[in-house]
Protein backbone atom coordinates (compact mmCIF):
# COMPACT_ATOMS: atom_id res chain seq x y z
CA UNK A 1 0.00 0.00 0.00
CA UNK A 2 3.02 2.27 0.68
CA UNK A 3 4.37 1.80 -2.35
CA UNK A 4 1.02 2.44 -4.56
CA UNK A 5 0.79 5.60 -2.73
CA UNK A 6 4.02 6.87 -3.23
CA UNK A 7 3.85 5.55 -7.06
CA UNK A 8 0.65 7.93 -7.33
CA UNK A 9 2.27 10.66 -5.42
CA UNK A 10 5.28 10.49 -7.72
CA UNK A 11 2.49 10.75 -10.69
CA UNK A 12 0.63 12.80 -9.41
CA UNK A 13 3.92 15.39 -9.46
CA UNK A 14 5.42 14.64 -12.82
CA UNK A 15 1.36 15.34 -13.91
CA UNK A 16 1.60 18.93 -12.59
CA UNK A 17 4.77 19.85 -13.42
CA UNK A 18 4.13 18.63 -16.91
CA UNK A 19 1.16 20.80 -17.17
CA UNK A 20 2.87 23.67 -15.23
CA UNK A 21 5.44 23.56 -17.87
CA UNK A 22 3.15 23.36 -20.49
CA UNK A 23 1.25 26.48 -19.35
CA UNK A 24 5.07 28.55 -19.17
CA UNK A 25 5.69 27.36 -22.23
CA UNK A 26 2.37 28.42 -24.22
CA UNK A 27 3.33 31.77 -22.09
CA UNK A 28 6.33 32.06 -23.52
CA UNK A 29 5.01 31.34 -26.97
CA UNK A 30 2.58 34.71 -26.56
CA UNK A 31 5.04 36.64 -25.37
CA UNK A 32 7.44 36.06 -27.60
CA UNK A 33 5.25 36.64 -30.36
CA UNK A 34 4.14 39.85 -28.92
CA UNK A 35 7.77 41.08 -28.76
CA UNK A 36 8.32 40.27 -32.49
CA UNK A 37 5.29 43.01 -33.54
CA UNK A 38 6.03 46.98 -33.21
CA UNK A 39 3.78 48.52 -30.03
CA UNK A 40 2.94 44.72 -28.39
CA UNK A 41 4.74 44.36 -25.36
CA UNK A 42 6.04 40.95 -23.83
CA UNK A 43 6.19 42.06 -20.45
CA UNK A 44 1.98 42.83 -21.29
CA UNK A 45 1.61 39.41 -21.80
CA UNK A 46 3.04 37.85 -18.78
CA UNK A 47 1.50 40.18 -16.52
CA UNK A 48 -1.62 39.24 -17.38
CA UNK A 49 -0.71 35.18 -17.42
CA UNK A 50 0.09 35.99 -14.06
CA UNK A 51 3.85 35.08 -13.89
CA UNK A 52 5.17 38.89 -13.93
CA UNK A 53 6.30 39.09 -10.73
CA UNK A 54 8.24 35.43 -10.74
CA UNK A 55 9.52 36.42 -14.28
CA UNK A 56 11.07 39.89 -12.46
CA UNK A 57 12.36 37.89 -9.44
CA UNK A 58 14.20 35.00 -11.67
CA UNK A 59 15.52 37.34 -13.79
CA UNK A 60 16.69 39.41 -10.44
CA UNK A 61 18.61 35.63 -9.07
CA UNK A 62 20.18 35.05 -12.30
CA UNK A 63 21.45 38.44 -13.29
CA UNK A 64 22.45 39.44 -9.38
CA UNK A 65 22.31 36.36 -6.99
CA UNK A 66 23.48 33.90 -9.39
CA UNK A 67 26.09 36.30 -10.99
CA UNK A 68 28.12 37.33 -7.79
CA UNK A 69 28.23 33.37 -6.68
CA UNK A 70 29.59 32.85 -10.38
CA UNK A 71 32.34 35.65 -9.88
CA UNK A 72 32.67 34.32 -6.32
CA UNK A 73 33.94 30.76 -8.15
CA UNK A 74 30.75 29.10 -6.21
CA UNK A 75 29.19 27.27 -9.71
CA UNK A 76 27.46 24.81 -7.74
CA UNK A 77 25.48 27.20 -5.75
CA UNK A 78 24.71 29.42 -8.70
CA UNK A 79 24.11 26.46 -10.46
CA UNK A 80 21.45 25.65 -7.72
CA UNK A 81 20.00 29.33 -7.24
CA UNK A 82 19.09 29.78 -11.04
CA UNK A 83 15.02 28.46 -11.00
CA UNK A 84 15.72 26.33 -14.25
CA UNK A 85 11.82 25.21 -13.39
CA UNK A 86 10.71 28.41 -14.29
CA UNK A 87 12.65 29.90 -17.02
CA UNK A 88 13.54 26.79 -19.04
CA UNK A 89 9.74 25.95 -20.42
CA UNK A 90 9.34 29.92 -20.74
CA UNK A 91 12.26 30.54 -22.95
CA UNK A 92 12.04 27.90 -25.02
CA UNK A 93 8.47 28.95 -25.87
CA UNK A 94 9.74 32.94 -26.56
CA UNK A 95 12.11 31.27 -28.79
CA UNK A 96 9.96 28.97 -30.70
CA UNK A 97 7.54 31.63 -31.13
CA UNK A 98 10.31 34.20 -32.64
CA UNK A 99 12.34 32.13 -34.82
CA UNK A 100 9.04 30.02 -35.37
CA UNK A 101 7.21 32.88 -36.65
CA UNK A 102 9.37 35.62 -37.56
CA UNK A 103 8.52 35.06 -41.05
CA UNK A 104 5.08 34.87 -40.66
CA UNK A 105 4.86 37.97 -39.01
CA UNK A 106 6.81 39.57 -41.67
CA UNK A 107 4.19 38.05 -44.49
CA UNK A 108 1.44 39.82 -42.20
CA UNK A 109 2.78 43.11 -41.65
CA UNK A 110 3.80 43.57 -45.16
CA UNK A 111 0.27 42.38 -46.77
CA UNK A 112 -2.61 42.82 -44.07
CA UNK A 113 -0.90 45.59 -41.92
CA UNK A 114 -4.11 47.38 -41.06
CA UNK A 115 -5.53 44.05 -40.36
CA UNK A 116 -2.73 42.67 -38.25
CA UNK A 117 -2.63 47.18 -36.34
CA UNK A 118 -6.29 46.70 -35.89
CA UNK A 119 -5.94 43.43 -33.48
CA UNK A 120 -3.43 44.85 -31.77
CA UNK A 121 -4.88 47.85 -31.34
CA UNK A 122 -7.90 46.01 -29.60
CA UNK A 123 -5.04 43.42 -27.24
CA UNK A 124 -3.25 46.96 -25.83
CA UNK A 125 -6.41 48.83 -25.49
CA UNK A 126 -8.05 45.53 -23.12
CA UNK A 127 -4.64 45.22 -21.48
CA UNK A 128 -4.53 49.04 -20.66
CA UNK A 129 -8.20 48.79 -19.19
CA UNK A 130 -7.46 45.42 -17.53
CA UNK A 131 -3.97 46.09 -15.90
CA UNK A 132 -6.13 49.64 -14.48
CA UNK A 133 -7.92 47.39 -12.08
CA UNK A 134 -4.59 46.39 -10.62
CA UNK A 135 -4.18 49.51 -9.37
CA UNK A 136 -5.26 49.84 -5.50
CA UNK A 137 -6.44 53.42 -5.37
CA UNK A 138 -6.47 55.95 -8.79
CA UNK A 139 -5.63 59.06 -6.53
CA UNK A 140 -4.05 62.21 -7.48
CA UNK A 141 -0.32 60.57 -7.79
CA UNK A 142 -1.33 57.51 -9.79
CA UNK A 143 -3.46 59.78 -12.05
CA UNK A 144 -0.50 61.86 -13.09
CA UNK A 145 2.00 59.05 -13.24
CA UNK A 146 -0.76 57.64 -15.89
CA UNK A 147 -0.76 60.62 -17.50
CA UNK A 148 3.09 60.93 -17.34
CA UNK A 149 3.66 57.13 -18.91
CA UNK A 150 1.01 57.84 -21.77
CA UNK A 151 2.51 61.28 -23.03
CA UNK A 152 6.16 59.75 -22.56
CA UNK A 153 5.80 56.82 -24.89
CA UNK A 154 3.19 58.96 -27.43
CA UNK A 155 5.92 61.23 -28.28
CA UNK A 156 8.90 58.48 -28.60
CA UNK A 157 6.67 56.61 -30.88
CA UNK A 158 6.28 60.39 -32.75
CA UNK A 159 10.45 60.25 -33.02
CA UNK A 160 10.88 59.58 -36.48
CA UNK A 161 13.69 56.44 -37.13
CA UNK A 162 16.62 56.23 -37.71
CA UNK A 163 18.63 54.79 -40.17
CA UNK A 164 22.04 52.66 -38.42
CA UNK A 165 24.15 49.65 -39.92
CA UNK A 166 23.64 46.44 -38.72
CA UNK A 167 27.21 46.20 -36.67
CA UNK A 168 28.32 44.63 -33.03
CA UNK A 169 28.48 47.70 -31.50
CA UNK A 170 24.90 48.70 -32.67
CA UNK A 171 23.13 45.31 -31.78
CA UNK A 172 25.00 45.51 -28.82
CA UNK A 173 23.17 48.89 -27.77
CA UNK A 174 19.98 47.90 -29.41
CA UNK A 175 19.46 44.72 -27.17
CA UNK A 176 20.50 46.69 -23.66
CA UNK A 177 18.04 49.26 -24.62
CA UNK A 178 15.70 46.92 -26.64
CA UNK A 179 15.15 44.55 -23.29
CA UNK A 180 14.13 46.96 -20.92
CA UNK A 181 11.15 48.00 -22.99
CA UNK A 182 10.24 44.00 -23.65
CA UNK A 183 9.28 43.02 -19.53
CA UNK A 184 7.85 46.37 -19.44
CA UNK A 185 4.35 46.06 -19.98
CA UNK A 186 2.97 48.17 -22.60
CA UNK A 187 6.03 49.50 -24.36
CA UNK A 188 7.39 47.11 -27.50
CA UNK A 189 11.12 46.18 -27.67
CA UNK A 190 10.30 46.10 -31.21
CA UNK A 191 8.93 49.28 -31.08
CA UNK A 192 12.77 50.87 -29.53
CA UNK A 193 14.06 49.15 -32.24
CA UNK A 194 12.11 50.68 -34.77
CA UNK A 195 12.96 54.07 -33.15
CA UNK A 196 16.51 53.22 -33.63
CA UNK A 197 16.43 52.10 -36.71
CA UNK A 198 17.31 48.17 -35.73
CA UNK A 199 14.69 46.51 -36.38
CA UNK A 200 14.99 45.11 -39.78
CA UNK A 201 18.21 44.30 -38.78
CA UNK A 202 17.20 42.50 -35.85
CA UNK A 203 14.21 40.75 -37.75
CA UNK A 204 16.58 39.49 -40.82
CA UNK A 205 19.40 38.56 -38.33
CA UNK A 206 17.12 36.08 -36.73
CA UNK A 207 15.73 35.20 -39.98
CA UNK A 208 18.88 34.57 -41.37
CA UNK A 209 20.62 33.55 -38.59
CA UNK A 210 23.25 35.58 -38.16
CA UNK A 211 25.27 34.53 -35.18
CA UNK A 212 27.63 37.29 -34.37
CA UNK A 213 25.23 39.47 -34.49
CA UNK A 214 22.65 37.38 -33.03
CA UNK A 215 25.01 36.90 -29.89
CA UNK A 216 25.62 40.72 -29.85
CA UNK A 217 22.09 41.22 -29.41
CA UNK A 218 21.89 38.63 -26.40
CA UNK A 219 25.27 40.32 -24.45
CA UNK A 220 23.33 44.22 -24.66
CA UNK A 221 20.11 42.49 -23.74
CA UNK A 222 21.82 40.24 -20.45
CA UNK A 223 23.61 43.82 -19.68
CA UNK A 224 20.43 45.58 -19.69
CA UNK A 225 18.33 43.26 -18.23
CA UNK A 226 20.87 42.92 -14.83
CA UNK A 227 20.57 46.76 -14.95
CA UNK A 228 17.28 47.34 -15.50
CA UNK A 229 15.37 44.36 -13.57
CA UNK A 230 16.88 45.95 -10.29
CA UNK A 231 15.50 49.10 -10.91
CA UNK A 232 12.03 47.90 -11.81
CA UNK A 233 11.67 45.31 -9.01
CA UNK A 234 12.62 47.91 -6.49
CA UNK A 235 9.48 50.21 -7.80
CA UNK A 236 7.26 47.70 -7.79
CA UNK A 237 8.08 46.75 -4.36
CA UNK A 238 8.44 50.68 -3.37
CA UNK A 239 5.71 52.43 -5.57
CA UNK A 240 3.74 49.42 -6.72
CA UNK A 241 0.69 51.67 -7.23
CA UNK A 242 2.67 54.30 -9.01
CA UNK A 243 4.17 52.35 -11.00
CA UNK A 244 1.36 49.93 -12.18
CA UNK A 245 -0.02 53.44 -12.77
CA UNK A 246 2.59 54.45 -15.40
CA UNK A 247 2.89 51.17 -16.77
CA UNK A 248 -0.99 51.70 -17.90
CA UNK A 249 0.01 55.23 -19.18
CA UNK A 250 2.44 53.13 -21.25
CA UNK A 251 -0.22 51.38 -22.81
CA UNK A 252 -2.37 54.50 -23.47
CA UNK A 253 0.61 56.41 -25.24
CA UNK A 254 1.43 52.60 -27.26
CA UNK A 255 -1.97 52.82 -28.77
CA UNK A 256 -0.36 55.51 -30.96
CA UNK A 257 2.12 52.76 -32.59
CA UNK A 258 -0.86 50.09 -33.82
CA UNK A 259 -3.31 53.05 -34.90
CA UNK A 260 -4.32 50.61 -38.11
CA UNK A 261 -4.54 53.83 -40.14
CA UNK A 262 -1.43 55.44 -40.94
CA UNK A 263 1.64 56.26 -43.78
CA UNK A 264 4.79 56.27 -42.92
CA UNK A 265 6.54 59.37 -44.27
CA UNK A 266 10.37 59.30 -45.69
CA UNK A 267 11.16 60.66 -42.78
CA UNK A 268 10.50 57.60 -40.62
CA UNK A 269 7.68 59.41 -39.29
CA UNK A 270 4.03 58.38 -39.40
CA UNK A 271 1.01 60.18 -39.87
CA UNK A 272 -1.87 58.93 -39.07
CA UNK A 273 -5.06 59.44 -40.76
CA UNK A 274 -9.26 58.55 -40.35
CA UNK A 275 -10.69 56.09 -42.57
CA UNK A 276 -14.03 56.08 -44.59
CA UNK A 277 -17.01 53.74 -43.85
CA UNK A 278 -16.51 50.74 -46.10
CA UNK A 279 -16.30 47.31 -45.76
CA UNK A 280 -12.03 47.31 -44.20
CA UNK A 281 -13.48 49.48 -41.47
CA UNK A 282 -16.03 46.59 -40.61
CA UNK A 283 -13.65 44.04 -40.53
CA UNK A 284 -11.46 46.46 -38.31
CA UNK A 285 -13.71 47.20 -35.85
CA UNK A 286 -14.25 43.51 -35.72
CA UNK A 287 -10.76 42.31 -34.98
CA UNK A 288 -10.63 45.42 -32.72
CA UNK A 289 -13.66 43.85 -30.28
CA UNK A 290 -12.06 40.34 -31.37
CA UNK A 291 -8.48 41.55 -29.76
CA UNK A 292 -10.26 43.28 -26.92
CA UNK A 293 -11.64 39.93 -25.83
CA UNK A 294 -9.09 38.03 -26.37
CA UNK A 295 -7.32 39.94 -23.30
CA UNK A 296 -10.28 39.47 -21.15
CA UNK A 297 -10.51 35.76 -21.68
CA UNK A 298 -6.31 35.70 -20.72
CA UNK A 299 -6.80 37.75 -17.88
CA UNK A 300 -9.48 34.71 -16.92
CA UNK A 301 -6.64 32.38 -17.87
CA UNK A 302 -4.53 34.18 -15.51
CA UNK A 303 -6.57 35.12 -12.56
CA UNK A 304 -6.91 31.28 -12.24
CA UNK A 305 -3.47 30.53 -12.18
CA UNK A 306 -2.82 33.14 -9.40
CA UNK A 307 -5.01 30.95 -7.23
CA UNK A 308 -3.23 27.75 -8.27
CA UNK A 309 -0.23 26.02 -6.55
CA UNK A 310 2.03 25.13 -9.19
Amino acid sequence: MLKYNRIMKNLKNIFTASRRDLRLFTTGFSMGLADLVPGVSGGTIALLFGIYDELLQSIKIVTGTALKLVLQKRFKEAWQAIPFHFLVPLFIGIASAIFGLVKVVEYLLATYPVYVWSFFFGLILSSAVTIGKRVDRWNTTNVIALIVGALSVYFIIGLPATNAEATTLTMLITGAIAICAMILPGISGSLIMLILGQYENVINAVSEFKIQLLAAFAVGATIGLALFSQLLSWLLDTYHAATMAVLVGLMVGALRAVWPWRNKLETGQYVSYFPEFNLELIVVLLLIVAGYYLVLQLEKIGLAREHEDL
